[in-house]
């Protein structure tokens, strides 16, 4: 029975050592700058945090700032989605909570003189061909859609500059972006990310002032990391989405770290001070979504099974040269 149960552990934890020396493989140098930036903790963005945008929220959240003169960042807030439907409030074919949200935000910032893009599949296209139509071979062979979503994000903020919103954040009535804005302005920054869980930065909120160096940075790199990593899941991660844009950050110098904005969590997630809603999102994750998702979360554990997998492996083989010499040993005769 133990020989049983000792032999189903081995199995157990050899698999486990195969998944990740696969992912290990393809993620390579991206995956321990992953974990190096999970370990480091919130250090990490205290050089981004300013009193206006995130130490000090209740002079955001006061309408206490003085009138706004020019800015970097114009009012124009981005959408996506494929075609025109969202327009349309009946279309079952969209959640009806995301076609709300994007009426109630386009309702709100009319009235605050923002302009709001809708932009389409075809639209996307148009913009790429006529202003970077070396990037058209690389949109082209992705994979997946959400790469493609995720790639038009960075060229559209950087082109045109404002405010990006996935169909899944939603407006708060009671806030006002112009008021992030103005501490942007304040502080000559020209973009802004917001911080996540359980590290880095998510993509579904980006503020940008026009032809913004970062966004360039991250249109450059796009070539470089269209590569697979190992699952749908990272692959989307890692070649255009919220670790894409984060590792990037992190490969610049500090100085250049400075000339963007963390949007803190109180600022972008904690309820009564959130200046966004989160609808329910997240319609690309696959069925290795969770499975990678534990892996990042729980790497320590991760590393104690890969740490078993080498023992368990190397005193089995041990054991196996050990009796083949017994048996291989001559017997001795005698008298």
């Amino acid at each position: 029975m133990s020989t049983e149960v000792s032999s189903k552990a081995q199995h157990y934890l050899l698999v486990s050592f195969l998944v990740i020396a696969y992912w290990c493989y393809f993620l390579g140098n991206e995956l321990f700058q992953t974990l190096k930036l999970y370990n480091a903790g919130d250090k990490f963005y205290h050089i981004l945090e300013t009193t206006k945008a995130s130490n000090d929220t209740e002079s955001t959240t006061s309408h206490s700032l003085p009138p706004m003169t020019t800015s970097p960042i114009p009012k124009i807030m981005h959408r996506m989605w494929k075609n025109a439907s969202i327009l349309d409030t009946n279309n079952p074919s969209i959640p009806t909570n995301w076609t709300r949200a994007f009426h109630n935000c386009n309702s709100i910032y009319t009235h605050r003189n923002w302009t709001t893009i809708l932009w389409t599949d075809a639209t996307i296209r148009t913009l790429l061909e006529n202003h970077y139509p070396h990037f058209i071979p690389v949109f082209d062979s992705y994979r997946y859609d959400i790469q493609r979503v995720d790639a038009s994000r960075y060229f559209i903020i950087y082109h045109y500059g404002g405010v990006y919103l996935d169909l899944d954040i939603g407006c708060q009535k009671s806030r006002d972006l112009t008021d992030l804005i103005h501490s942007m302005e304040e502080d000559g920054v020209g973009a802004m990310l917001p911080m996540t869980s359980p590290v880095g930065f998510s993509n579904d909120v980006l503020f940008a002032s026009k032809h913004n160096p970062f966004f360039e940075r991250l249109m450059d790199a796009l070539p470089r990391r269209n590569k697979w990593y190992g699952s749908p899941y990272l692959s989307v991660m890692y070649s255009t989405g919220p670790m894409f844009l984060s590792l990037e950050y992190y490969r610049m110098i500090p100085e250049q770290r400075q000339e963007l904005f963390a949007l803190s969590p109180d600022l972008y997630s904690e309820k009564g001070t959130r200046y966004f809603r989160h609808l329910r999102g997240s319609t690309w994750h696959g069925s290795d979504a969770h499975l990678v998702q534990w892996l990042i979360r729980y790497w320590g554990v991760v590393l104690v099974v890969a740490l078993l997998v080498f023992v368990s492996l190397s005193r089995r083989k041990r054991r196996r040269i050990g009796g083949a010499r017994r048996e291989s040993k001559p017997h001795r005769l005698s008298l």
